[in-house]
């Protein structure tokens, strides 16, 4: 009986991670689309605020619930230009989430897409 539930946690510990894995380059994928399509629309940003940008964030989906009092949640990808003054290259995406707590004025639930320069 030890032998098998040390071969099921062995399986486990070597999964999860892989399961995760997949999450992040899913949640990449999606972050991808987003920004091909907003840089894509024919009102599209100019090309000059892209490039001077320091940081770009994209949330492929934030959801908010609101009654009363809110909530917004969303998970993305970051990236950042590398070199003292941000005026390099690009760096590698970090995955980012967004929790925020709201009151005041707020009915029905919500869902949007999130680009941030």
């Amino acid at each position: 009986m030890r032998t098998i539930l040390a071969c099921f946690g062995l399986v486990a510990l070597v999964a999860l991670p892989l399961f995760a894995q997949q999450k992040e380059q899913q949640r990449l994928r999606e972050c991808a689309t987003v920004l091909r399509e907003v840089l894509n629309v024919p009102e599209d940003i100019p090309e000059d605020l892209l490039n001077r940008a320091e940081c770009v964030i994209v949330f492929p989906s934030v959801k908010k619930v609101a009654i009363g009092i809110g909530s917004s949640y969303g998970r993305g990808a970051i990236t950042c230009r590398k070199g003292e003054h941000f005026s390099g290259p690009w760096s590698a995406p970090a995955m980012f989430a967004l929790r925020e707590v709201t009151s005041g004025f707020n009915s029905a639930p919500k869902r949007r897409t999130s680009s941030y320069w």
